[in-house]
């Protein structure tokens, strides 16, 4: 019998995960290599993770379009504190727009339009 040896399988994933994700991992006996990302790092790395949640909202269905929601929420809320924004203003902003602009509960959609003095 030829003694072979097992490789294990590794899965590059260079992104930025939950506070717990590593310690899931070890307790699932795999290993995995993390490191702290500085502010400028973590920033892009936000916005790139909010994309993928923004990206998951869309393929959702069902109960799970929750849990993606959530995910986006848990995003932005890490963008308003490395960002220092105050979550109040971010929603004062929000109604300001939603009464000067309204906001989306009609279901309109813009399909076109003319400008006859371009």
């Amino acid at each position: 019998m030829i003694n072979e040896e097992v490789m294990p399988m590794k899965h590059n994933y260079n992104k930025l995960v939950r506070d717990r994700i590593p310690e899931i991992i070890e307790n699932d006996h795999k290993t995995c290599a993390t490191r702290i990302l500085d502010n400028d790092e973590y920033l892009e790395c936000l916005k790139n993770k909010l994309l993928e949640e923004c990206h998951e909202v869309m393929d959702a269905e069902g109960e799970d379009i929750k849990k993606e929601i959530a995910d986006v929420l848990e995003v932005l809320e890490a963008l308003e504190n490395i960002l220092h924004i105050d979550h109040q203003e971010v929603l004062s902003i929000k109604e300001k727009k939603a009464h000067n602009n309204g906001a989306f509960n009609n279901k309109i959609y813009l399909e076109y339009v003319e400008d006859p003095y371009e």
